[in-house]
């Protein structure tokens, strides 16, 4: 029973991180926008977008029937998503290098430090992931967001994962 809530914690942890990390890539990548966008010379790419500190929101539903709704400011990002099964609703916040994941219901999350140097952002450096991404470009429009969407709760309780995903690398480079 022990092994199995483990297991459920390190597989919601690998999801949620896999959606930050979809939307953090996102913003910092060089995709395209929009084609309308490009044409009318607002921005061309979101990291065109960052550079000229435009503010973005991006809402979409993926193949799963999961509403993503994303923002970034000022190079911090933001990330609820609801899901079809019982209205599940996570948040994200990827700011300071560091991502805050909780559910905003029971207000229990992880924080772990996402630093390049410590290898975390190498998974996401596979194609597949910026073929995700790719698929909800046309979703993001420029956008005013409060600063304060950005502030990390203080209700809720957070676990620091740091080191145990370092462990979990560790290990699974030792393969």
């Amino acid at each position: 029973m022990k092994n199995k809530k483990v297991l459920f914690i390190l597989v919601s942890i690998l999801v949620l991180s896999l959606i930050g990390w979809v939307s953090y890539i996102k913003f910092k990548g060089n995709n395209t926008v929009g084609q309308n966008d490009n044409k009318n010379g607002v921005f061309a790419s979101v990291k065109d977008a960052l550079t000229q500190k435009m503010t973005l929101s991006c809402e979409f539903t993926d193949e799963t029937g999961t509403i993503v709704k994303s923002y970034i400011k000022n190079g911090a990002v933001r990330v609820t998503s609801t899901g079809t099964g019982g209205g599940q609703s996570n948040e994200i916040i990827i700011k300071d290098q560091k991502m805050y994941m909780w559910d905003s219901k029971t207000k229990e999350g992880f924080v772990y430090s996402i630093n390049e140097e410590n290898g975390n952002s190498e998974a996401v450096k596979s194609d597949s992931y910026f073929e995700a991404i790719d698929k909800y470009k046309d979703s993001c429009k420029i956008a005013t967001v409060m600063d304060s969407y950005f502030t990390i709760p203080t209700d809720v309780n957070f676990q620091d994962m740091s080191k145990l995903l370092e462990d979990l690398q560790k290990y699974g480079n030792s393969k």
